[in-house]
C-alpha cells in the first residue's frame, strides 16, 4: 500500500487522500466515520480529505437518511483522469513556454535570402505594412520610397538616410563623403520592423541581394550601428573645421 500512497501522491493526492481513496474503492458506500477507522485517517481530516477527494473528481456520495455514503471512481477511470489531466498540464505548459520566445541554444539562426530586386522591394513592403510601432532604418532612396508610401502614418520611422532629398520622419540624411560616393554601387541598407524582423542587405542594379532575420542578437547589433551613425553625422555636423580626412585615415585603420 505504501507504494499505492507514494504514486496517489504524485498525483496530487495528500498522505491522508490517498489511504482515504485506496480504502474507498476497497470498501465503497461507507460513512465518513466508518471510513475513518478503517483507514486510520483521523476523525478530524476525513471530512477534509473526502472534500479535497470530491473536488478532484475521485470521490462522490449518495444522500440516505440525512448521511452521507460515500464511493471511489474505479482505478480504471481514475487512471484515465489522471491521464487527461497530465495531458491538459503538458499542453498548457507548451503553450505558456511558448510565449517565452526563448530561442534554443542550439538551434541554428535562420536566415532567409532574396536574390531580386522584385522580391526585396516586395518583402520590404509587406514588412512596412505589418510595423505596430517603430521602423528603424539606413536606406537609400529607392527603399525610402517604398516605406514612405507603405508605412501606417502614426509609426516612427527613425535612422539614416542616404541622398534622400529632404528626409520626412525622424530620419536624418547622411553628409555627402568619399565613403559615401564608394558606397554608391552597392546600396546597403537596413529596415528593422518593431525589434523583431530585419531585412538588410544591398541593392546594385546587378546583383540585388538581401536577407531576412528575425535573430534578437543580429537586430540589435544592426539597430545599435544605425544609432551610432546617426550620433556621429548628428555631432559631426556641429563642428565648422573640415575633419573628413582625419575621419577618413581613422577609418582605414581601422578596416586594415
Amino acid at each position: 500500500m505504501n507504494k499505492m500512497i507514494d504514486l496517489l501522491k504524485q498525483f496530487g493526492l495528500s498522505e491522508y487522500g490517498s489511504k482515504a481513496y485506496i480504502y474507498l474503492v476497497q470498501n465503497p458506500g461507507i460513512t465518513a466515520y466508518k471510513l475513518s477507522e478503517l483507514s486510520s485517517v483521523p476523525n478530524s481530516k476525513i471530512y477534509e480529505s473526502l472534500n479535497k477527494l470530491e473536488e478532484q473528481g475521485l470521490v462522490y456520495y449518495n444522500l440516505q437518511n440525512q448521511k452521507k455514503f460515500y464511493y471511489a471512481i474505479s482505478p480504471k477511470q481514475t487512471v484515465e483522469l489522471f491521464e487527461k489531466k497530465q495531458n491538459n498540464a503538458l499542453i498548457q505548459l507548451e503553450e505558456e513556454m511558448d510565449k517565452l520566445n526563448i530561442a534554443n541554444q542550439n538551434d541554428a539562426i535562420q536566415i532567409e535570402v532574396l536574390t531580386n530586386a522584385s522580391n526585396i522591394y516586395s518583402n520590404i513592403s509587406e514588412a512596412v505594412k505589418t510595423a505596430k510601432k517603430q521602423i528603424t532604418v539606413s536606406i537609400w532612396p529607392d527603399i525610402y520610397e517604398v516605406i514612405d508610401k507603405n508605412a501606417h502614418k502614426d509609426i516612427h520611422i527613425q535612422g539614416m538616410t542616404f541622398q534622400v532629398d529632404k528626409p520626412g520622419h525622424d530620419l536624418i540624411n547622411h553628409r555627402y563623403t568619399n565613403y559615401v560616393q564608394s558606397s554608391l554601387t552597392l546600396k546597403p541598407f537596413i529596415v528593422i520592423i518593431d525589434n523583431q524582423y530585419m531585412i538588410y542587405g544591398q541593392t546594385p542594379d546587378d546583383d540585388m541581394r538581401a536577407y531576412i532575420s528575425r535573430d534578437s542578437t543580429q537586430i540589435k547589433m544592426m539597430k545599435d550601428y544605425i544609432w551610432h551613425d546617426v550620433l556621429v553625422n548628428l555631432y559631426i555636423s556641429k563642428f565648422e573645421e573640415n575633419i573628413e580626412d582625419e575621419i577618413t585615415l581613422k577609418r582605414k585603420r581601422f578596416f586594415s
